[in-house]
């Protein structure tokens, strides 16, 4: 049976809408799933320049315009103070909605989607792509089955020189980002780590923010009888792998592989595995597929609730986050530094 064209709407036509959501739709189009395409930004050139990139997209003149068009789902991926506000306008007027993480800013807003989505008996996904790659999936299945044994460490390290094509100085302003490196890249790997562990017992964190966003930060989650170290970092390159070591064996995953880990059993010989995926299964096909399943309602669509781990985990971080170490420092500019980077 063939599944029946959608209407698709988007709201922000900024970097991971150019990059990512429109070979996306791209993709869905040439599928033949998406019937029609509207783009919303406040900078109207931009929401012109992502139109050119999917065949036969219109632009919206104003984001209520968009809400109020005929459409399947609303992908919001805007800044992301402005999701709360956008998301539950667009499921008041009774859009099915996916939103870009981080979903919300705190516990309390994104109740509040959950909330207006459950009082329009409308559906709410969040945009966490990672979720479906099949490397990360098959992972998931190798550490619940129990394969590894027990796990006693987990480390993460992620992060290099950035390098993200932003447009204006609000991905560095709290005010509009809602954080810093642990809410940019730490949503997508607090995400797979709850979806592979479950949720830690307990959560430490320590960043260099003083006064604005963090560059660098160190989350440690506890867990029964290990502990899950994380890493991230703007300014200083990575390993960019996240290993998970159990009494039977461990695992190694690069950074975005969508097919690849690498995987070895206690005394045997280490395997470079590669998932089965069609070739050049990437980012875009992985888009495509959240997409999809949004549209269709499927066991791979992520839902907003199942985010609220990771929500919950973050806003811990920074209510009760500690100064980095910074040993370069004398005794005069660390007790500056302390000072900038008590809470406001």
């Amino acid at each position: 049976m063939t599944a029946p064209q959608a209407n698709i709407a988007i709201a922000g036509c900024g970097a991971v809408s150019t990059l990512y959501y429109a070979p996306a739709l791209a993709i869905l189009q040439q599928k033949g799933r998406i019937d029609r395409v509207v783009a919303f930004d406040p900078d109207a050139a931009r929401a012109r320049a992502f139109a050119g990139l999917i065949s036969g997209t219109e632009v919206s003149q104003s984001f209520d315009a968009l809400v109020s068009s005929p459409g399947d789902l609303l992908i919001v991926a805007s800044p992301p103070m402005a999701h709360a506000d956008q998301v539950i306008a667009a499921l008041n007027a009774g859009k099915d909605v996916l939103c870009e993480k981080p979903l919300a800013i705190g516990s309390v807003q994104a109740r509040q989607m959950i909330e207006a989505a459950a009082r329009n008996d409308r559906l709410l996904f969040a945009g966490h792509v990672r979720r479906q790659f099949p490397a990360t999936s098959a992972i998931r299945d190798i550490v619940r089955s129990g394969l590894l044994g027990q796990i006693s460490a987990v480390t993460c390290f992620e992060g290099g020189p950035f390098s993200w094509p932003v447009s204006g100085p609000g991905y560095f302003s709290r005010s509009s980002s809602g954080g810093g490196v642990l809410q940019d890249i730490g949503s997508h790997c607090l995400d797979l780590l709850t979806w592979w562990l479950g949720e830690p017992d307990d959560v430490a964190y320590e960043d260099d923010a003083f006064g604005g966003v963090e560059a660098n930060c160190l989350v440690t989650l506890d867990y029964p009888g290990f502990q899950a170290k994380i890493r991230l970092s703007r300014d200083w390159a990575q390993p960019n792998v996240y290993r998970i070591v159990g009494t039977n064996g461990w695992l190694e995953w690069p950074v975005n592989d969508a097919r690849n880990f690498r995987f070895a059993m206690s005394g045997g010989d280490t395997a470079d595995t590669q998932m089965r995926a069609p070739p050049g299964d990437d980012f875009h096909q992985a888009f495509a597929r959240q997409i999809e399943a949004a549209l269709d309602n499927d066991k791979n669509a992520v839902g907003a609730a199942d985010i609220l781990p990771t929500i919950a985990i973050i806003e811990a971080c920074y209510a009760n986050r500690a100064a980095m170490a910074l040993p370069w420092l004398g005794a005069d500019e660390l007790a500056r530094a302390r000072a900038l980077s008590r809470p406001s």
